[in-house]
């Protein structure tokens, strides 16, 4: 990812003291409550994808030298939680594992991964490995990169500065994935005709009374 912090960085434990500080002084704080890793140190399917590719595997940065360098964050008061995003439910196993033989290395608390309507790989490993490990997910792009807003079928395609069209070919796994085929279109013109104001008030009362029940 040539655009992020300058051009391509590895997670090895120099670029990883250097991304805390850095966001330590630009946010003018003396400590972070969750530090995230944002993307896995290796191959791992992307942006909806489902399935992976073997031919596609790398990885450069040892699991254990990532969190030798979080753990020592942590030691230095710099960071108090650690978690992964865009993670697999073998990458969550892996440093579970590592965290778990080593009482210097910190455990995950979180995944932060894609979770809509028309991306649901959560819900199958995740979902079990999590729970087990009371691993909490923080769930991002909840309209499928803005495909169920329905700003995409559009006489006109959306807007020009829409992500899919101002970064045209960067997700090119979820322009794929997210398809505009009919069922696409269908579950986008359903999720629009819910979330109108009168609906969405009226499910509101229906979520508001289920959650009062003995049930929850």
């Amino acid at each position: 990812m040539s655009w992020i912090r300058d051009g391509p960085k590895c997670l090895d434990a120099k670029n990883i003291t250097e991304a805390v500080d850095g966001s330590l002084k630009r946010l003018q704080m003396d400590h972070i409550d969750l530090y995230q890793i944002h993307w896995p140190d290796r191959y791992v399917p992307m942006f909806g994808e489902t399935e992976y590719d073997p031919v596609r595997q790398f990885s450069s940065v040892p699991i254990e030298e990532q969190l030798d360098a979080l753990g020592r964050a942590v030691d230095a008061g710099k960071i108090r939680y650690i978690g992964l995003s865009n993670e697999t439910p073998y990458g969550v196993m892996k440093f579970l594992h590592f965290a778990e033989n080593n009482v210097c290395y910190p455990k995950i608390i979180s995944v932060q991964n894609s979770y809509s309507l028309l991306c649901r790989t959560f819900d199958s490993g995740m979902a079990e490995c999590c729970h087990h490990e009371r691993i909490y997910l923080l769930g991002y792009s909840p309209l499928a990169m803005g495909i169920l807003s329905g700003k995409y079928f559009a006489s006109d395609g959306a807007p020009s500065d829409a992500r899919l069209n101002l970064f045209k070919g960067r997700y090119s796994e979820g322009e794929s994935r997210y398809s505009l085929a009919r069922n696409t279109l269908k579950l986008a013109t359903m999720v629009n005709k819910i979330l109108s104001t009168l609906v969405l008030q009226k499910n509101m009362v229906f979520i508001l009374y289920h959650l009062q029940s003995p049930l929850f």
